[in-house]
């Protein structure tokens, strides 16, 4: 099975901070086998184990950005159950509507300047 958008993330991380798959699996308590299968997708990657790899890594001075949405990716779902209504809705169209390059590049545009007024928002 080819590697995941997780596992690539996990995999730079690890290299960029020297560690190997031995050690991050002793540091965490787990089995190598229990993190291939993670960067691998041969498992899900529970929410859980996202912080915890985040929080390795934080501990290391390496920021993986993002990391909650690649398990998202990796693990073809995102859960909505928590959600407003509303965000419910945009997510069931969006997800089947069929947008060209171009306009996913806007969107995304659009999202991150949403998420840096939200930001500054709490930060005051």
């Amino acid at each position: 099975m080819a590697i995941t958008a997780f596992g690539k993330a996990v995999r730079k991380a690890r290299i960029d901070t020297d560690e190997t798959m031995v050690s991050m699996a002793e540091n965490l308590g787990v089995s190598v086998a229990f993190l291939s299968s993670l960067e691998n997708g041969r498992k899900k990657i529970p929410t859980e184990w996202v912080r915890k790899i985040s929080d390795f890594f934080a501990e290391r001075g390496k920021i993986i950005k993002d990391l909650q949405n690649l398990a998202d990716v990796s693990n073809e779902n995102v859960a909505i159950d928590n959600l407003p209504f509303e965000h419910q809705m945009l997510i069931s169209h969006f997800a089947k509507t069929r947008l060209s390059p171009e306009q996913l590049e806007q969107v995304a545009a659009l999202m991150k300047q949403l998420e840096e007024t939200n930001q500054g928002k709490e930060e005051k």
